[in-house]
C-alpha cells in the first residue's frame, strides 16, 4: 500500500469514526449493554488513548492525554488526533514506512503498525455498532474508502 493510499484509508477511519460519535444521544454515552462491558463512552475512550499510544511508532508525534468527559471532549480530541495522524501520514515516504521500529511486543514496521492501528479501530467500532442498535439508535451506514 502506498503512502497515498493509506493516507485515503486513514480518511475513512476518521470520516466513519466520527459519525459513531455523532450518532449516539450524549445522554446515552454512559450506555452499556450488561454489566462488566464498557460505556460506550469509555470504548471511545479506550479507542482514542490506543489510537495515540501506538500512533507515536508510526508518526514520531507524542500525543498527550485528553479528557474525554463529554461527546464535545471525544469528539474533538477523537478529530484532532485523526487530522494530525493523517498529516503526518502525508509526508512519510514508501521507505519510512517499511522502516523496522522496536515497539514494546517487537519490532515491525510503522506500515504495519497502523495497520494494526486499523485493525483495533476496526474492532471496536464493530462493537460500537452494537452499543448503538441496542440503545436504539441506527449506527451510521459503512464507509470504507
Amino acid at each position: 500500500m502506498t503512502t497515498k493510499e493509506l493516507v485515503k484509508k486513514w480518511k475513512g477511519n476518521k470520516r466513519y469514526t466520527l459519525k459513531f460519535i455523532e450518532m449516539m444521544p450524549e445522554e446515552h454515552f454512559d450506555f452499556k449493554p450488561v454489566d462488566g462491558m464498557k460505556t460506550f463512552q469509555s470504548q471511545i475512550s479506550h479507542i482514542t488513548s490506543w489510537l495515540r499510544t501506538h500512533s507515536r511508532f508510526v508518526t514520531g508525534i507524542e500525543f498527550p492525554k485528553v479528557r474525554t468527559s463529554s461527546k464535545e471532549m471525544v469528539f474533538d480530541a477523537l478529530e484532532n488526533f485523526f487530522n494530525t495522524f493523517i498529516a503526518s501520514l502525508e509526508t512519510l515516504t514508501t521507505e519510512q514506512l517499511t522502516e523496522v521500529v522496536d515497539v514494546w511486543y517487537g519490532k515491525t514496521t510503522r506500515y504495519q503498525i497502523a495497520n494494526v492501528m486499523d485493525n483495533h479501530l476496526s474492532h471496536h467500532r464493530g462493537q460500537m455498532v452494537v452499543y448503538l442498535r441496542l440503545a436504539g439508535h441506527k449506527p451510521p451506514s459503512y464507509i470504507g474508502w
